[in-house]
């Protein structure tokens, strides 16, 4: 039946190919948009054409061999040589160009130069550099941001220090896929269930967005994978090795025309891991389908399945960390602590535009997952049901002679989890403790006004209200023989903003703002893993107050990212173990977090046509000084005032500088090194975790063949001056167990083949 399947999709794809007339068309390599006003000159006489409105160039006087170098403002400059037939050109967004960069922003989709708000991207073209195991690498080259693995594929975020409730998973940051909700509805984000072969680029707001993005503190991370390509047929296979037993091989293929694109993209990678009890071993599919229905209307679908299984080794304290980093904790083989997570999404977004004032854009999904987690003091099984989606309106408009843009909408998120927990006998489900559902039910409305003040100036006012309700319906207690439900209903939260940006001259832009922000609860904040029940927990809020100025100097060589803020925040969430092994949360009053981040870059070389075509030096640096204002705990019978501590979990210090070369002939360089401060690992600031000097290097060689197929062969080093670090410390640990060691030096290397049938 598989094969069967197989053969007819193959034969669809390939009855989708047609012979094209001798074209040239420059288009958008992530978006697949013609480029109006690109230049195309021809090195072999100098003379110049301009693409028209839908990209084409007028290739009548042009010969089969002559080569071109194409430039338009905000792409990477490309060299090109005619050929016969069909020619597309995909130009690459120049990441390094501020001003001309058009990102999601606040739903109103303007240029990087003109969002009142401290942003950051991660291109596909950073993630090549690193290997492709996971987001780790290329994420932590952003000022502000911090991705951990406490082991591979346990994935912590935090953006602006917010790991103190994060022991493990994904919280108080709202994640978007593909313009679909990915964050569930119980607050948590399984990003790990996602692959890199699933993203393409990673859109970061940093701070509060609850004025349009709803319940998250830290911030928003958007993700779009990678634009399928207008082309009768494409595909690319890889195959990466490298050190404790990692393997990793991916395979996608792509076909598209004028009225409608496909893709299947599958990854799969496992490894032993640097650790005892290690092994992970991941597994993605994704079909992707875009639909032009009308010069108004397009329709993108989304099937995402994943199956995941990753060990966990459990932390160490400072004496094993010492004698045997590779070990496990005591206990955690023979109870196979681990995780085992199936999911299906489907997602479905429609893009309509009434006319040129009027749009809307609406998705919906359906996800069904199902984990199981064994860990030392019991066993969980879970199956989350959930649905939901957004519609957001944009309405264009005239206030007296300023032109403003109103976007206005909704977004609704329904889950129902089923969780059980029973005792863990050998690694295996024994007698059940507790057994429980919980609905959670969480929406909110949102208005934006974008207004030109002047040709200089545009002000950002916004405001969204928040709903979220729990009930808890504990089906059976075993111990208690008994069964109760527990509701709890959040007061509507009102989260406005307020920004402005002005353009100061058209290489720099200044930029401040006010936003308030909240996090309520995770489902499994208020149920921990022991099933304990916890009512009293509170939202975090927050206000957060930033100025910036981002932008490039005339000749383009240099650009810079400057941001300064402070944010207070009440109801802090802190976590901490028991002597059983149980992360409970608390709120600890107060907080005061303050910080300056920098991105600052130079490019010395960016010419196609030179030997040397690119040489780049960028440095992203983070300040943040965190601390507790308002923070008292019972302790040992006693209460201990923690004000003025430094907060849990954040160094106060980061920099990452990454170097860049390629050269004409494909050959290509990268040389990135990281520096981290040290970090309190517990409230009291007793233990911190020692600062450590982390470099990687990777460097390959990209092989065009026909300008239609690549070969990429390439070789990587992490950790090359083997230090010793821990990525992913467990905060507030009982027994003092707060280290989950790092791999040492380690590499890795591999092959991507690229081919195209145009």
């Amino acid at each position: 039946m598989k094969t069967a399947i197989f053969y007819t999709l193959m034969i669809l794809l390939f009855e989708n190919y047609v012979f094209a007339q001798n074209t040239l068309i420059i288009k958008d390599l992530e978006t697949n948009n013609s480029l109006a006003g690109a230049n195309v000159r021809n090195v072999n006489n100098d003379q110049l054409s301009i693409s028209d409105h839908d990209g084409k160039v007028d290739i009548s006087d042009f010969k089969i061999g002559d080569k071109f170098s194409i430039s338009f403002i905000g792409y990477v400059t490309s060299e090109y040589i005619l050929k016969d037939g069909s020619n597309i050109v995909w130009l690459e967004p120049d990441y390094q160009m501020l001003n001309t960069l058009t990102v999601i922003g606040y739903e109103n989709k303007r240029k990087l130069s003109e969002i009142a708000g401290s942003y950051a991207i991660n291109s596909k073209l950073v993630m090549d550099k690193f290997n492709d195991e996971s987001l780790v690498r290329s994420m932590n080259t952003l000022p502000g941001i911090r991705f951990e693995e406490r082991s591979p594929s346990s994935y912590r975020v935090s953006i602006r220090g917010n790991l103190l409730r994060a022991p493990y998973g994904v919280r108080n940051v709202k994640v978007y896929w593909n313009d679909i909700p990915y964050t569930d509805p119980t607050g948590n984000t399984p990003l790990n269930l996602l692959d890199l072969n699933n993203i393409g680029k990673v859109e970061i707001i940093k701070g509060p967005a609850g004025s349009i993005f709803g319940a998250g503190i830290g911030g928003v991370l958007n993700i779009q994978s990678d634009a399928i390509q207008i082309k009768p047929l494409s595909a690319d296979i890889s195959y990466t090795a490298g050190s404790y037993g990692y393997h990793k091989v991916s395979a996608n293929l792509n076909t598209g025309n004028a009225s409608s694109r496909f893709s299947l993209r599958y990854a799969k990678q496992k490894g032993d891991g640097y650790r005892d009890h290690t092994n992970f071993d991941r597994e993605v599919i994704q079909m992707s389908g875009a639909f032009y229905t009308s010069e108004k209307r397009t329709l993108t679908a989304q099937i995402l399945y994943s199956n995941l299984l990753y060990q966990l080794p459990g932390g160490l304290t400072k004496e094993q960390y010492d004698e045997n980093p590779r070990q496990a904790r005591p206990g955690a083989a023979a109870k196979n602590t681990s995780i085992d997570h199936q999911n299906f999404m489907a997602g479905l977004v429609q893009d309509y535009e009434w006319n040129n004032r009027i749009n809307n854009k609406t998705s919906i999904y359906f996800t069904n997952g199902v984990k199981e987690n064994p860990f030392i003091t019991n066993y969980e099984l879970e199956r989350l049901k959930s649905f939901g989606g957004r519609t957001s309106f944009g309405f264009k408009t005239n206030l007296g002679n300023m032109p403003t843009l109103f976007t206005t909408g909704a977004e609704l998120n329904y889950g129902n989890l089923h969780a059980n927990n029973h005792g863990n006998v050998d690694g295996y489900a024994d007698t059940l403790r507790y057994e429980d559902e919980l609905k959670s039910l969480q929406s909110f409305i949102f208005l934006q006004a974008d207004m030109n003040l002047s040709d200089k100036w545009i002000l950002n006012l916004g405001a969204s209200l928040n709903y979220l309700n729990y009930d808890i319906n504990r089906l059976r207690d075993v111990a208690q023989d008994t069964s109760y439900q527990i509701k709890r209903t959040f007061n509507a939260e009102f989260i406005p903003r307020i920004g402005i940006v002005g353009k100061l001259s058209n290489e720099l832009s200044i930029h401040g703002s006010i936003s308030s922000g909240f996090s309520p609860p995770t489902t499994e904040e208020v149920r921990t893993s022991d099933g304990g029940i916890n009512e009293d927990l509170e939202a975090e809020k927050g206000i957060n107050y930033e100025i910036g100025l981002r932008g490039n100097s005339k000749n383009e060589k240099l650009y810079y990212d400057l941001t300064a803020f402070w944010m207070q925040q009440k109801e802090t969430i802190v976590s901490k173990t028991t002597e059983f092994g149980t992360v409970i949360f608390e709120n600890a009053g107060s907080t005061s977090q303050a910080g300056i981040e920098l991105l600052l870059g130079y490019s010395f070389i960016n010419d196609p046509l030179k030997p040397i075509s690119l040489f780049k030096i960028q440095t992203a640096y983070t300040y943040h000084n965190f601390t507790f204002e308002d923070y008292v705990k019972r302790s040992r019978g006693e209460n201990v005032d923690y004000s003025g501590n430094d907060l849990t979990g954040t160094a106060p210090n980061i920099s990452v500088t990454t170097l860049d070369l390629q050269t004409r002939s494909g050959i290509y360089m990268n040389f990135t090194y990281n520096f981290t401060d040290k970090i309190p690992l517990n409230d009291a600031n007793t233990v911190y975790g020692d600062s450590y000097q982390l470099v990687t290097l990777k460097t390959g060689w990209k092989l065009m063949i026909k300008q239609k197929h690549l070969i990429d062969v390439f070789f990587g080093i992490d950790n090359l001056l083997n230090e010793k670090y821990s990525l992913g410390n467990d905060l507030n640990a009982f027994g003092r167990r707060y280290y989950n060691p790092s791999p040492e030096r380690n590499y890795y290397g591999g092959l991507k083949v690229y081919l195209n049938k145009n």
